[in-house]
């Protein structure tokens, strides 16, 4: 088997656990299979080809646990409304406008973005099948969530049901995914056929909830921006929907969650969910404060992603962790540094494959510019990407 060292002045293993002079060893499958820590242990225990790093700092990619790359080319074309189906219905204006050729470039430009910051694995909702063709030829490691969605329509409930009854090929860099869009776009026939599939197949969903106050006023039934444009709530919120048709588990992450009811966080902590928050997203349609406090204090799983560039100004996980430092001063580098990196793999369900360098984790790894406050680095935005790696392999970062 062949093998490989690479060396650096100071390696983040995970948000914990900051070495200093040491090294990982990484096999032929693109792994780590040794982390060494030392000079003098480095000079021992080094096999195979040494390549020496120098003095960067070596750390985990960051995890991106929700995009949408396929909107990457309608960056600047969407303000939000006054309210948020006026910016869905903009979105959907400017979409009519796209050819399945910008969808495929946008996913590809997108990606790019992504790598070159430093982020090696997303999470992206694909409504358009461009996601799919484009991240099986990209370098970077991806999640396909094929999203579903009927508003009501009974036949094309029949029709995404029967497209996502062929499941994807999955290979070691590209994997497959669920979305149900969120409660006011995917009727219950749709949902309980996504589950058993989702069930089936074992593979993680993702679901847009709560990231509005007029989605809450749709599911209390209140007069909301939504009337007219979706069907009217049935009385059963999506978080129960989900949970009483079993989706609401370990595999499930929920997107945004901006505005929980009284006992929704401890149901979702209850059944392992995970919550996805995007603070440049969040910024960009300036709602009110996340309240990110009261997620921890119920012990409920937070991860960091991007969301699209039709909704936040950039593809750059280092800055969603530094936005989200500045609006929850309480929050250190290492804990923002976790949400994007081993909190992000587990809302994808790849807990210790990605955002951490430990032995067993690929090794999908960045080399930033000196820093010796390295945490603080990583999560204050600005940080200078040198050179990355997918899988052990270096990718170029050419734009």
């Amino acid at each position: 088997m062949t093998l490989r060292t690479f060396s650096a002045r100071r390696i983040v293993l995970y948000s914990e656990r900051v070495l200093n002079d040491g090294a990982l060893v990484v096999d032929a499958r693109g792994q780590v299979v040794e982390v060494i820590e030392g000079l003098s242990s480095v000079r021992r225990r080094a096999v195979g080809e040494v390549i020496d790093l120098g003095e960067g700092v070596l750390a985990p990619g960051w995890v991106n646990a929700h995009a949408h790359l396929e909107l990457t080319r309608l960056s600047g074309r969407v303000q939000p409304g006054a309210a948020f189906p006026d910016w869905i219905k903009s979105l959907l204006k400017e979409r009519a406008g796209l050819e399945v050729s910008d969808y495929d470039a946008g996913v590809t430009a997108g990606a790019d973005q992504l790598l070159r910051s430093g982020t090696t694995t997303v999470g992206d909702v694909d409504s358009t099948g461009a996601s799919v063709r484009a991240l099986k030829r990209h370098p970077i490691r991806a999640l396909v969530f094929r999203e579903a969605l009927d508003v009501g329509d009974a036949a094309r409930c029949h029709a995404v049901l029967t497209e996502l009854e062929t499941p994807l090929e999955s290979e070691v860099g590209f994997m497959e995914g669920l979305s149900p869009h969120a409660g006011y776009t995917v009727s219950d026939p749709l949902l309980a056929g996504v589950a058993e599939l989702a069930l089936a197949r074992e593979v993680p969903v993702q679901v847009h909830w709560n990231e509005s106050l007029d989605e809450v006023r749709w599911e209390r039934g209140e007069s909301s921006a939504f009337d007219g444009v979706v069907p009217a709530c049935e009385g059963r919120g999506t978080l129960r929907r989900l949970d009483e048709i079993g989706l609401l588990g370990k595999s499930t992450s929920l997107v945004h969650a901006n505005y929980p009811a009284v006992g929704d966080l401890e149901l979702i902590a209850a059944r392992g969910a995970v919550v996805v928050h995007c603070p440049g997203a969040h910024a960009f349609f300036g709602r009110s404060p996340f309240d990110l406090g009261s997620l921890q204090r119920a012990l409920v799983p937070v991860a960091l992603g991007t969301d699209s560039l039709a909704g936040n100004a950039a593809l750059d996980m280092g800055l969603e962790a530094s936005l989200l430092r500045e609006a929850n001063q309480e929050v250190s580098a290492a804990i923002a540094f976790e949400m994007g990196t081993r909190g992000s793999a587990a809302a994808l369900g790849l807990s210790g494959r990605v955002g951490t360098l430990e032995e067993g984790a690929y090794a999908d790894m960045v080399l930033y510019r000196r820093s010796d406050e390295a945490l603080e680095m990583l999560t204050s935005g600005g940080a200078i990407v040198e050179r990355v790696w997918v899988g052990g392999v270096e990718q170029s970062l050419s734009s």
